[in-house]
């Protein structure tokens, strides 16, 4: 058969348009994404059944199949439903079709390699369009699990909680620091929290184990200002942004202390105690104690807390509290409090007389042993129970006389101290011979 020039002259024009661009050659499309699956149940475990359901049918082919793909999933044993007829599948009312899966997840886990018994994170679900041979495929349905645990998976994304507190609350002075603390929750969930004042960054902080990201900032100026906490997760794809709430703030113009709280001394008010002086000021750098007695300060008495001595006693005693920082100094004073007496000294071991118990005869008295240290001691000598006269029986021996014999002797002991109530004990009798 011969060829003539101009069939051959044709095949060349041809071939030097398909070299040079001009003639049109199609290539294979990339398949699309044709919609989102609709996964029942809406949540569940390994062990529960899964079905999707498309929203539409495919655009061509005449089979699908279904892949996961994910953490610890082999692209070799990716499917968890083959290649099967779109036609064994049930239309659904979206007209669409319905696919359930054959085996559970905690099944689908055994055929990969190693096996996967825990999942972590998103794993997507695509339902691939394709025809019964061939690689070609002409479209995907896609969805996605997400799990909150080793085995607990919803469909929809996990969402964060953003909440943000202030300290000092509402307000503070110019230049002080204020600490921003946002918590976010579920907690392990990496990212990070951007501090804003208004539409202005502050800082980006990624939040501690604990789920709390927190920022110090003395940038704030005078006047109102709306604080907010935006956490963007480091996987966008497996957990939502979250803006926390709003908080107002309000920075002051720098000034003298302001009391927040007023000063109070607290505690027991009775000799043999403590007590503390506290009070709240806001914008102090410092606070200084001052304690005053019957509204007079008491010399060198400036700590926070003031032992009642028994000096103390029937006095009306306060403190004063004052804020300090570098515009000035701003004093407050709590109410004064009558000081009772202290309690009365416990006894710890009686008094003994010691000695020889005779007419003519020198006896004593010990003082016995008591709870407070500074006593004074006063003695009273008795006969059958009934005090003896005069001064030698008030005092810490005694000499018998005749008129003690064939009588019990006794001695009490009086314990005093300043501010104290007073106590005694008696010590065990003895016959006088």
């Amino acid at each position: 058969m011969k060829t003539s020039r101009r069939q051959i002259a044709s095949v060349v024009t041809v071939c030097g348009l398909v070299a040079a661009g001009l003639f049109a050659v199609s290539a294979p499309a990339q398949a699309a994404v044709l919609g989102s699956l609709k996964i029942a149940p809406g949540s569940g475990n390994l062990q529960t059944v899964i079905s999707v359901s498309t929203p539409g049918q495919c655009d061509q082919g005449t089979n699908i199949k279904v892949i996961i793909s994910g953490a610890g999933v082999q692209s070799a044993t990716e499917n968890i439903v083959g290649n099967t007829a779109i036609t064994s599948y049930p239309t659904n009312l979206d007209g669409g079709f319905d696919i359930e899966f054959p085996s559970t997840l905690a099944d689908y886990g055994t055929t990969q390699s190693p096996a996967l018994t825990s999942f972590s994170g998103r794993y997507d679900i695509s339902v691939i369009c394709k025809n019964s041979f061939g690689t070609t495929t002409y479209g995907t349905f896609t969805g996605s699990l997400y799990f909150s645990s080793g085995t607990a998976w919803t469909s929809t994304k996990p969402a964060t909680t953003t909440t943000l507190t202030a300290t000092p609350a509402s307000s503070s002075y110019q230049g002080e620091n204020v600490h921003l603390e946002a918590a976010v929750t579920p907690l392990g969930v990496a990212g990070t929290v951007q501090f804003k004042d208004g539409a202005v960054d502050l800082g980006s902080v990624s939040p501690a184990p604990t789920g709390v990201a927190s920022l110090d900032t003395t940038a704030l100026t005078v006047g109102p200002h709306i604080l907010t906490a935006v956490f963007t997760p480091a996987d966008a794809l497996s957990f939502g942004e979250s803006t926390s709430n709003s908080v107002s703030y309000e920075i002051l113009t720098p000034a003298a202390p302001s009391v927040i709280t007023g000063a109070s001394a607290t505690g027991t008010y009775k000799v043999g105690y403590t007590i503390a002086c506290g009070a709240a000021f806001q914008g102090a750098s410092s606070t200084a104690y001052a304690w005053l007695n019957n509204g007079v300060a008491i010399s060198g008495q400036t700590a926070s807390t003031f032992y009642l001595s028994g000096s103390y006693y029937n006095r009306t005693i306060s403190c004063t509290a004052t804020g300090h920082n570098s515009y000035g100094d701003t004093p407050s004073t709590s109410t004064g409090h009558l000081i009772a007496l202290g309690s009365k000294p416990t006894l710890r071991r009686a008094p003994v007389i010691s000695g020889t118990v005779k007419v003519g005869k020198t006896i004593s008295t010990s003082k016995g042993t008591w709870s407070l240290s500074g006593l004074t001691y006063s003695y009273q000598w008795k006969r059958n129970g009934k005090s003896i006269a005069g001064s030698v029986a008030r005092k810490i021996s005694y000499k018998v006389v005749a008129a003690d014999k064939g009588k019990y002797l006794t001695c009490t002991v009086t314990v005093r101290k300043t501010g104290y109530a007073s106590n005694s004990a008696t010590t065990g009798r003895k016959k006088a011979a």
